[in-house]
């Protein structure tokens, strides 16, 4: 069984990264949290304990798209959850192992991307 332990980040897909960093810094008054030197441009943004990820990303149609549009909840177990979702034949893809902490991620039955996560 999958246990979510809290809710850590929505990541927002953006065409233009400056863009999108004056708007949510000069606009919104968000500021800026470290963030893993990505291939890809966009930033974090640090609101209460939990985030927001813009992410500099062209729009993909279907499957799974940790680049795009997605929420972010941490579990309790990840072997627990790979587990589970393979024993419902649920498809995911898992982020390689160099990442901070272990990610995969998943389809709702809508399409919308889900990650599953666990920090280090």
């Amino acid at each position: 069984m999958i246990k979510v332990r809290s809710f850590s980040h929505t990541a927002v897909r953006v065409s233009d990264a400056e863009r999108a960093k004056s708007f949510y810094e000069n606009v919104l008054g968000l500021k800026q949290i470290p963030r893993p030197n990505f291939r890809f441009g966009g930033a974090w943004y640090g609101v209460g304990g939990n985030q927001i990820h813009l992410i500099s990303s062209e729009k993909r149609e279907g499957g799974i798209n940790p680049l795009g549009p997605h929420i972010a909840l941490e579990v309790e177990d990840f072997d627990e959850v790979k587990r589970t979702l393979e024993e419902k034949g649920i498809e995911f893809l898992e982020a390689p192992s160099n990442m901070a902490g272990r990610q995969l991620w998943l389809l709702d039955p809508d399409g919308n991307t889900i990650e599953l996560r666990k920090e280090s």
